[in-house]
């Protein structure tokens, strides 16, 4: 029950995620292009995209800790892990990925904070922001992808 929560959880909180992640690509990318101000609403922006990443780094270490889960396995049998695609890419490949996006995301806020000018505040935070979308886009396992899952997990029970 706990186990199945947790999924629908971190499945749900995907979304968040990614919404987030676009309006504070909007807001860096309109502000750089169209030489706007940095504004408190462009700092909140990637700050809602960092804490969501990071509430769903959460997520999935707490789904990680679970006794049904397949990281389990990993701690276990590691060399079964390696060997088997998709179980290497949920205990190992996505949880790097995630934790390389979320790093890029808090430092792509902390150097935008700290700019002198409002272009390269901007700047920083589209092109940072940019590459930790794209490397946590490639580690959801998309419908289309080898590593498939559901786009939306609707799974408890109330």
């Amino acid at each position: 029950m706990v186990y199945l929560a947790i999924l629908t959880l971190h499945n749900l909180m995907r979304w968040v995620t990614l919404v987030a992640a676009i309006w504070a690509l909007y807001r860096a990318y309109r502000g750089w292009f169209g030489r706007r101000p940095w504004t408190p609403a462009d700092q909140r922006a990637g700050r809602w995209f960092a804490l969501a990443l990071s509430l769903q780094l959460l997520i999935g270490g707490v789904f990680y800790c679970l006794p049904d889960s397949v990281a389990q396995l990993a701690w276990t049998n590691l060399n079964v892990v390696m060997r088997e695609p998709s179980l290497r890419f949920f205990v190992v490949e996505h949880s790097v990925q995630m934790f390389v996006a979320l790093s890029l995301t808090h430092l792509g806020s902390a150097l935008a904070r700290r700019g002198r000018q409002d272009a390269d505040r901007h700047r920083r935070a589209a092109l940072l922001f940019s590459v930790s979308l794209l490397i946590a886009f490639a580690a959801i396992p998309w419908p289309w992808t080898p590593h498939e899952r559901p786009l939306v997990r609707l799974g408890w029970k109330w």
